[in-house]
């Protein structure tokens, strides 16, 4: 099998363990689901989905923001939890444990995207098109730190900061591949979502935002799934069909 065949089938393997996750770990996707229905569940009840106007003047309610923060901090939460559930099913670990986190590693690679991150964060006077660039620049640059953040989340305690500056970008594009694509198709839908809801009955309003929490959980279990597969693709066998499901 060709290298780009075999990467493909190996993204096809992403997608359908991210499916299995709900099954093996519902409440991997569950974290990230349960306060994106409960903000839905704010917005419907202050009346945003009336009119685009409302939903516009409401966009930016206290409480909607509120929530619109713990569900981003959630979903953060529900792909690191269910990264580390792949790791230890991998390893033969109990899913829940972090016995096999590799703390240095991870806080040398939460180090490198707070420095990346610390431009933006000033206050200095650029024209707009140098902060685009120097943000493009930095996002690339601060890559390789993403990944030895993953890896050492995923139990990686050999790889170091400079190792992973050596040989990491393979790596990093091939987590890119692993989640971006059915991402963009899942973040397209759940804006169709909030579009079909607008004006819309309050029934059918309430069951298209289940269905775009479900969607939202999706995306917590394929991000999770696209860390740990994109991550430990090089450890798995030519033409495994088994993919990184351990039986």
């Amino acid at each position: 099998m060709s290298r780009l065949k075999r990467e493909l089938a190996r993204v096809g393997l992403t997608l359908r363990d991210s499916l299995y996750l709900w099954r093996i770990a519902p409440l991997v996707p569950l974290i990230a689901v349960l306060p994106e229905f409960a903000q839905h569940a704010v917005e419907i009840r202050r009346g945003m989905f009336a009119s685009q106007e409302a939903f516009s003047s409401l966009a930016l309610d206290p409480q909607r923001m509120e929530f619109g923060a713990i569900k981003i901090a959630a979903l953060v939460i529900a792909v690191l939890a269910g990264a580390r559930f792949w790791a230890n099913r991998s390893a033969g670990l109990r899913g829940w444990s972090l016995a096999g986190i590799a703390w240095k590693q991870v806080l040398l690679g939460l180090g490198v995207q707070i420095v990346a991150s610390l431009p933006a964060l000033l206050d200095w006077r650029a024209a707009p098109m140098v902060q685009v660039t120097l943000s493009m620049v930095l996002t690339l640059a601060s890559l390789p730190g993403l990944v030895l953040m993953v890896g050492g989340l995923l139990g990686d305690r050999e790889t170091g900061l400079l190792a992973i500056y050596r040989s990491g970008w393979t790596k990093a594009l091939r987590i890119v591949l692993h989640i971006a694509p059915v991402w963009f198709l899942l973040q397209t839908l759940h804006r169709a979502d909030h579009i079909a809801a607008m004006e819309r009955p309050q029934w059918l309003i309430w069951g298209l935002m289940a269905w775009d929490a479900l969607v939202v959980g999706q995306m917590a279990a394929l991000a999770a799934t696209g860390l740990h597969h994109g991550y430990a693709a090089d450890e798995a066998p030519d033409g495994d069909e088994a993919g990184f499901t351990p039986a």
